[in-house]
């Protein structure tokens, strides 16, 4: 695989086995876990790297933190007002001078040989590779997705059989890929215009399912990355979740993906649009996924739990107007 090689902040050009990695880190408020993120990817036996830190209008202890820091690989991009994760993830990938792009959480935790292992592994695969990814730990949910102390697991799980090659049918339905566990070609990044702003969550899911579409995906079967489940962390927002997969699954459509294959997620997020307060819009996907899959008991169970939802919704908003 070919590269183009240059100097970063007065590292030395490096060969075609030892590419200058761009490491983005995109934070927010994170000051309480953020040294131990950093301190993470800086002590990687991987030296050649710029840490590009991208502080999206941060209003804690976040400045003090990253001022401290005097490793001259360290880059710092401020926002003026909070663009999220995805934008902010962006700015990082544009102001990138490597030709390979590592991904890094405010709040989780590289393990020592992370980088080497996995830029190793990119250079020694074929042209066609795109994405090279390691097995996580998570702490705080465990295998049957329940969270709490003490609870644990690796990512991706034993179930999950096909995890290299050519992933795109797999991850038209679910994803194990998450941003700090990647190294992905920059070019690739740019031909897809990076992360989808509007996302407020799933944005790995929806990065990784276009990626696949250029090609494929090297698994390396080792856990190299220590995640944590935070209680603000984005996946955990009910509404975040709906309003993103709504958008996901619909880039899925216009991509040829049918919807009929789709319908079990379709009605998934109706029910769960229902149970958030949008019986009306719930029944729109639920009488979709319906019309694709009306053998489906599980299906239809949802889409009359919803519409009892939504006459009981019907009443309250009735009462209220004749009051």
């Amino acid at each position: 695989m070919e590269y183009k090689y240059q100097s970063v902040h007065g590292l030395p050009a490096m060969s075609e086995a030892n590419p200058i990695v761009s490491v983005i880190l995109p934070t927010y408020n994170r000051a309480h876990t953020l040294r131990r993120a950093i301190k993470s990817v800086l002590n990687q036996d991987y030296y050649a790297i710029e840490l590009i830190v991208v502080d999206d209008a941060s209003t804690d202890d976040t400045t003090t933190l990253l001022e401290s820091i005097t490793d001259q690989r360290l880059r710092i991009i401020r926002h003026e007002r909070n663009k999220g994760v995805a934008g902010a993830t962006n700015t990082g990938i544009y102001a990138a001078q490597g030709a390979i792009i590592a991904f890094q959480d405010s709040d989780d935790e590289w393990l020592f040989g992370k980088l080497e292992k996995q830029v190793k592994a990119f250079t020694e695969s074929s042209d066609n590779t795109v994405l090279v990814y390691c097995t996580k730990i998570f702490y705080g949910r465990d295998s049957n997705k329940l969270s709490g102390p003490r609870r644990v697991t690796c990512v991706p799980g034993a179930k999950n059989t096909k995890l290299s090659g050519n992933l795109r049918q797999e991850l038209q339905f679910e994803s194990n890929i998450s941003t700090q566990s990647m190294l992905v070609s920059r070019e690739a990044l740019l031909r897809i215009n990076g992360f989808d702003t509007r996302l407020r969550n799933s944005q790995d899911w929806d990065l990784v399912s276009r990626l696949s579409e250029l090609g494929n995906f090297v698994h390396i079967d080792e856990p190299l990355v220590n995640t944590y489940w935070q209680d603000d962390s984005i996946s955990r927002i009910k509404e975040n979740s709906v309003y993103s997969l709504l958008i996901i699954y619909n880039k899925m459509k216009r991509r040829g993906l049918s919807v009929k294959s789709q319908a079990k997620r379709y009605a998934r997020l109706g029910y769960s649009m229902g149970r958030l307060g949008y019986p009306a819009r719930g029944n729109k996907l639920l009488k979709t996924a319906f019309a694709n899959k009306p053998l489906s008991l599980g299906i239809l169970a949802r889409l009359i739990l919803n519409l009892l939802q939504f006459q009981k919704r019907r009443r309250v908003m009735k009462g209220k107007w004749i009051k």
